[in-house]
């Protein structure tokens, strides 16, 4: 009876860590075609379907994540970063091309 408790522990953890290094991979990545223009902010998108502005919002605890109302809220981690406010960095989360990004302020 122990031996199957404890393989099931570990096929449960095995799943939780390649579930949680999932989601690191997903947050962690660069838009590497858009770093120049952010120049630091550290916010990312979902690039979620949008028609307006309005269809775009900020998610995530720290409001660092750009993405659609239609969407799941995003869960991430609850730190605060300076690179995730977007008034320093001079970016706003809108609908660009119909997806929801970080662009800079236009003006």
């Amino acid at each position: 009876m122990k031996t199957y408790i404890v393989a099931i522990f570990l096929v449960t953890l095995f799943v939780t860590l390649f579930i949680g290094m999932r989601i690191y991979n997903m947050l962690s990545k660069e838009d590497s075609n858009r770093q120049g223009e952010l120049r630091g902010f550290c916010g990312w998108s979902t690039y979620g379907k949008c028609l307006t502005d309005a269809d775009c919002i900020r998610g995530g605890c720290s409001g660092q994540v750009c993405q659609s109302r239609y969407e799941k809220p995003v869960i991430t981690t609850c730190e605060w970063k300076k690179c995730y406010d977007p008034s320093t960095y001079g970016v706003v989360c809108a609908c660009i091309d119909g997806k929801c990004r970080w662009t800079p302020v236009k003006g």
